[in-house]
């Protein structure tokens, strides 16, 4: 029975090697920031969803535009006549028959018309179609920038943990050179053991660190997979650097303000949102207007009913001219649909007002913010010099027995917490820049 449990293990611990092989060989992908961008734009499912929307919305605008074309109609009909009675003493007397030699009728009728003038309202339906593809445009021009600024957040989320874990590996191999040298002064009696539980309790932690950052890595690159629309397993390693060479502001504050109110979606869609109420207003003024128009109809009927005297007999009858139409209770109904729309125009403003002060804010968040993360940056450059040279003293007097290992960590963990630092602000520089040149309408 052994020897098959044994047996059985075997093969288990085989089948693990084999799968961990699998994925430790499994090729890690070098992926540039614009290539992830291009690779996303490519696939994501928002851009298409869009792009589905906007040709909608050119098909609307030829249909608009197809209405100025006459409009054609033909009508068939056939049926029975019903004998034709006549009360000739009265509706309560029996009255006298008309005899029909053919009960049968039919009618078949070609209508045209062809309008001249409708108060406008073709040219505003018309301008309305364009006017609903241009915000359908700038709505796609705004999600492909927040798609884009999605991306760098994630892939610069995936520079993050890459970095920290490259800083948490390099203090394990430190931390397990301390504690062996601790445990050689341990046993010959020099330290005491609680330095021992002590360096190795630190060990402990950056293990855990270490754990967590990889599953950290693990999560951003299943966020930046998603987004490309790869697979979710497939490892990501981002190959540009984390240095800030191609990264600054060259314009102030104002000009980036200015350049927002050109470019920025958001402005172009607050614009559009009162071009479209005015159109609105100005549809419902068009049907107050009269409607001018040429029409013509001709028509092959049975029997001739028409016109009198009757005839059982088929005939053709030819009409054109010009028709005129005028909506008088257009005065009274559309009188608050108009006031609405007008309300709805002031509304669009105060709404467009709006979107610019919430541009102003973010334009000087990110900009205020790009600029203290530059300060931060060299502090913390300076700080890791002060870190590691305060290490390096504390390291030196703890084995020369003139410090104590409480004071060691300490410096071990500032320096590692001053590495993490300049990361994380070199980081938000980045991510603040980019925050910047998408508000402003120029990512």
């Amino acid at each position: 029975m052994k020897k098959y449990i044994y047996l059985l293990y075997g093969i288990l611990l085989i089948s693990y090697h084999i799968s961990t092989a699998q994925i430790t060989n499994t090729d890690t992908v070098l992926i540039s920031i614009d290539e992830a961008w291009q690779k996303a734009y490519n696939n994501s499912k928002e851009l298409k969803e869009q792009d589905l929307k906007t040709a909608i919305g050119e098909e609307n605008i030829k249909d608009a535009k197809m209405q100025i074309l006459p409009h054609v109609g033909v009508e068939a009909q056939y049926g029975k006549l019903a004998n034709i009675p006549i009360f000739v003493d009265g509706i309560t007397n029996v009255p006298e028959y008309v005899p029909l030699t053919d009960h049968s009728i039919y009618h078949v009728n070609a209508e045209a018309y062809f309008n001249i003038y409708s108060g406008g309202a073709t040219k505003t339906a018309i301008k309305t179609a364009e006017a609903k593809q241009a915000l359908l445009e700038h709505i796609k021009e705004e999600t492909t920038d927040q798609l884009h600024l999605e991306v760098i957040q994630h892939y610069l989320d995936l520079q993050r943990f890459f970095k920290f874990k490259d800083l948490i590996k390099h203090n394990i191999k430190q931390s397990e050179e301390r504690l062996r040298l601790i445990t050689e002064l341990h046993k010959n009696g020099v330290v005491l053991k609680s330095d021992l539980l002590r360096a190795q309790l630190q060990l402990s932690k950056q293990q855990t660190q270490l754990v967590t950052m990889d599953n950290n890595i693990v999560l951003a690159t299943q966020s930046l997979n998603i987004l490309m629309g790869n697979d979710d397993d497939i490892p990501l390693m981002p190959a540009d650097s984390i240095e800030l060479k191609n990264i600054s502001v060259s314009k102030d504050y104002y000009s980036y303000v200015d350049a927002s109110f050109t470019h920025s979606p958001l402005e172009k869609m607050a614009e559009t949102e009162i071009t479209l109420s005015e159109l609105n207003s100005a549809a419902l003024k068009a049907d107050k207007k009269p409607k001018i128009g040429l029409f013509g109809t001709y028509s092959y009927s049975y029997p001739q009913i028409m016109l009198y005297p009757y005839e059982m007999s088929p005939y053709l009858l030819g009409m054109a001219g010009v028709r005129l139409t005028y909506d008088i209770s257009a005065l009274y109904h559309d009188k608050h649909k108009e006031r609405a729309a007008e309300i709805a125009i002031e509304h669009q403003r105060v709404a467009k007002e709006n979107v610019e002060d919430a541009i102003r804010k973010k334009i000087k968040t990110a900009y205020k913010r790009f600029e203290e993360d530059l300060q931060k940056v060299e502090v913390s450059k300076n700080n890791i010099e002060q870190a590691q040279e305060n290490y390096r003293i504390v390291d030196q007097t703890y084995f020369n027995q003139l410090a104590l290992l409480t004071d060691l960590l300490d410096a071990d963990n500032q320096l590692l917490q001053a590495r993490f630092e300049l990361i994380d602000n070199q980081i938000a520089a980045k991510l603040h820049y980019y925050q910047l040149i998408k508000t402003s309408g120029e990512l």
